[in-house]
């Protein structure tokens, strides 16, 4: 019994050592946190791959076992490269013993057009300065692109609004494929229009880089000239860099520019009234924008005492002006009758609430005396100078 009992020890202990020399670090390593991937054909396939050793040191690498039309690039710091050298971190907080010496490096590999569902089988070998060797086995599957993989859409591909407005949509790019893809966009929009297309949350970048099952928001920024007439305009947004091009249609529904001016028909700024009197002036109202122009109200802003009026419209109102047409309207300009002689400013306006258009006009308008108060005042001027005459032959001899 005493004999069993010390085999059964002895055993015990032998099994608590195979754990131990199963788990011993080997002089030299290489690990990925993902060896086996699934890939397109024409795509690339990336690891990203940890070299540690027991001590710093080079480390040669080379790439075996890889499909004949297949091409594998190791990468690291921007470079192609054939070597690493792996280096110790300095101690973290907390940290009694320094961690083993690593480098990392990345393994690119391109997949032809040409290759077949299946399974595909890359070689890492790395070879270190102090003799020893490791090989790191990379799966890659190829799997049938499906028709579809990728797509571009919005939620509101139209918009309506006026030709000064910055039209803003917001699209959908899905990369539906098994890797990362970089997408270029090209724009077709009308001519003379500024139209741009970026990833969200970026004013500089030109591309977009979406991951394998993820969605990229596009925002497309789209301004009309400004002498753009209203309409229809479509504007097409390509992206390019997936196993296909994909578009999203896009359309602008433009109402127009809303402008006006106000003129006299004679080009002239200036007026005279007599106190008490009325000068006419005519008008010239003309809607600059691209858009009709709907009940265009006349206004004014005279002198205290002053009255303004337009005869030739209803309510002080113009029902309608289409574009790039003129209407002519009167207005009556009245001075008080106790209006001083001078040079009065009078106002006018003519608005809109399409497109919150307006425009105004001042008018100097010089008040002179009237022609029966002249004669009216020579009148007086007469009649003293003849009763002083008749003053004076009567007793100018006593």
């Amino acid at each position: 019994m005493r004999f069993l009992r010390a085999g059964l020890a002895a055993a015990l202990i032998l099994v608590g050592l195979v754990p131990a020399v199963a788990v011993a670090q080997t002089p030299l390593q290489l690990t990925t946190p993902f060896p086996a991937v699934v890939a397109d054909p024409g795509g690339t396939a990336r690891f990203t791959v940890t070299v540690t050793t027991e001590t710093p040191e080079r480390v040669d690498l080379s790439v075996a076992n890889a499909p004949s039309d297949w091409t594998t690039n190791l990468r690291g710091g921007g470079s192609t490269i054939s070597a690493v050298y792996t280096s110790s971190q300095p101690l973290a907080s907390g940290q009694t013993a320094p961690a083993a010496p690593t480098a990392q490096f990345d393994v690119e590999v391109q997949i032809p057009d040409s290759a077949t569902p299946g399974a595909n089988k890359v070689v890492v070998n790395a070879q270190g300065a102090s003799g020893a060797s490791s090989s790191l086995e990379l799966d890659i599957t190829i799997q049938a692109v499906q028709a579809g993989a990728v797509t571009f859409t919005s939620q509101f591909p139209s918009q309506q609004g006026a030709t000064s407005t910055n039209f803003r949509f917001e699209a959908n790019l899905h990369n539906g494929t098994n890797e990362q893809l970089s997408f270029n966009f090209q724009i077709d929009a009308p001519t003379g229009w500024t139209v741009t297309a970026q990833p969200s949350g970026s004013t500089q970048a030109v591309t977009a880089v979406v991951n394998a099952g993820s969605t990229s928001t596009i925002v497309v920024n789209a301004t009309a000239p400004s002498s753009t007439a209203a309409g229809s305009y479509p504007i097409n947004i390509t992206a390019v860099g997936g196993p296909q091009p994909v578009q999203v249609q896009l359309t602008v529904q433009i109402t127009g520019s809303y402008s006006m001016t106000v003129a006299t028909s004679d080009q002239r700024l200036n007026a005279e009234v007599n106190a008490g009197g009325t000068t006419t002036l005519t008008l010239v109202v003309t809607n600059t924008g691209t858009a009709d122009l709907s009940n265009v109200t006349m206004a004014s802003t005279p002198p205290s005492g002053w009255t303004v009026t337009f005869p030739d419209i209803q309510n002080d109102t113009i029902p309608s002006i289409p574009a790039k047409n003129s209407v002519n309207v009167t207005a009556q300009i009245q001075a008080p009758s106790n209006a001083v002689a001078g040079d009065y400013v009078v106002t006018l306006r003519g608005s809109s609430t399409d497109g919150n258009s307006s425009d105004s006009i001042d008018i100097r308008t010089t008040v002179t005396t009237s022609a029966l108060g002249g004669l009216l005042g020579i009148a007086v001027l007469v009649l003293v100078a003849v009763g002083l005459f008749l003053v004076f032959q009567r007793y100018g001899r006593r």
